[in-house]
């Protein structure tokens, strides 16, 4: 069984300060069991400010975590706090690692994934544990399809449910992406943990309602890693031209509030939003999508957001059955609701959570979500515009 404890600061420039507020929250003589882990989300600046570096030299255990442009906790919110959340248990243990810099453009990423989850399964002594989490930079910036870096640690650890996220800033050049491990902040490294023992994990998604997809499934007919080129057999500017979801060529960045659906040979589904055009008629989006995928966008309001984040968040406490609550967001579901209704989302979740003190909630650059597919398998992949949450 883990428990689960959190503190929170906005303190970045005095770091005396900032320590003292976190370890007044945590009382880490009497709640910590036999084995621990920090779970660590925060703004870029705490790094340069030394804050990170100082709480994990405080802290008798591993610290793992990534930066994000917004933090939740019951009460608490920040666009730039900090956040840390400690799992603990005596029936339970966590095994972590960080891997070797990636190169960008992902040459040696199989090398690296793969000598990160032999180190970690070194220390399991070859054990499958029941479930991993891992975060990474947000790999769009060392021009890397992040899918390929969740199929390197699939394929490492067969069916084993996958939870996690990526990075993100809300820098225009998306600099400022960070994992964090141990105190040290890494441009081009990924971090994995491996939990192992008395857990029974429980995972749910949502992005949008289903009333929302306009039009008829389409199929991919040619796509080339994360770049869509041609539906149906045109290319997708022009499909998406005669759906009436962009005006003209040359606006296929519009697409970025207007989700992707795409329905997998094996049944699974992934989410998907437009970052921009490829100059030549193709969509980059923000994962992979294979050929013959069957698509559908989805026109949506506010109300479709809150919808979800209410629906969502209803189930978890439905089933949550003592355990506690992490919750990953997708940026792009933050950019949607605009800068007045920013925190709408975030706090619809926590109204729902009510005075539930066992949960935190992140905004990230792109959510990891294990789907268990009718054959009993797990199939892990990259979601975009997405609320994943793991109850564990």
């Amino acid at each position: 069984m883990i428990k689960m404890f959190s503190a929170f600061t906005e303190e970045i420039d005095d770091v005396g300060t900032a320590i003292s507020e976190i370890l007044s929250q945590i009382d880490l003589s009497n709640s910590l069991m036999k084995n621990s882990i920090g779970i660590l989300h925060c703004y870029h600046e705490f790094i340069d400010s030394g804050v990170v570096k100082a709480l994990s030299e405080k802290l008798p255990f591993d610290i793992i975590g990534i930066t994000v442009p917004y933090i939740r906790l019951s009460g608490k919110a920040s666009s730039m706090g900090l956040m840390l959340n400690i799992l603990t248990g005596d029936d339970v243990n966590f095994i972590s690692g960080i891997s070797d810099p990636i190169d960008i453009g992902g040459g040696n990423l199989f090398s690296v994934s793969e000598k990160l989850c032999s180190d970690v399964s070194s220390k399991l002594n070859n054990e499958t544990p029941p479930m991993l989490i891992t975060f990474a930079p947000f790999l769009h910036v060392l021009k890397i399809n992040a899918d390929e870096y969740i199929d390197n640690i699939s394929g490492f650890f067969k069916n084993v449910p996958i939870f996690g996220s990526f990075s993100f800033s809300e820098e225009i050049d998306f600099s400022n992406c960070y994992s964090l491990y141990n105190g040290q902040s890494y441009e081009n490294s990924a971090s994995l943990i491996a939990i192992t023992g008395n857990i029974n994990p429980s995972f749910l998604t949502i992005s949008v309602p289903k009333k929302n997809i306009v039009g008829e499934l389409a199929t991919v007919t040619k796509s080339d890693g994360n770049i869509v080129n041609e539906v149906n057999g045109v290319s997708i500017e022009d499909y998406v031209i005669s759906m009436g979801l962009i005006k003209q060529k040359g606006d296929l960045e519009k697409l970025y509030s207007t989700p992707m659906i795409a329905t997998l040979e094996d049944g699974s589904t992934i989410v998907r939003v437009c970052i921009g055009g490829d100059g030549h008629g193709g969509a980059i989006m923000g994962g992979h999508v294979p050929e013959g995928a069957k698509i559908g966008f989805a026109m949506l309001e506010v109300s479709d957001n809150i919808s979800t984040s209410s629906e969502i968040a209803n189930k978890a406490i439905e089933i949550l059955n003592n355990r506690n609550i992490m919750v990953y967001s997708c940026m792009a579901r933050l950019g949607f609701m605009g800068a007045n209704q920013r925190e709408l989302e975030a706090k619809t979740i926590c109204d729902v959570f009510g005075n539930l003190d066992n949960f935190f909630l992140a905004y990230s650059g792109g959510e990891i979500f294990p789907q268990k597919l009718a054959s009993g398998k797990f199939a892990n992949h990259l979601q975009n515009f997405s609320i994943i949450v793991c109850l564990l």
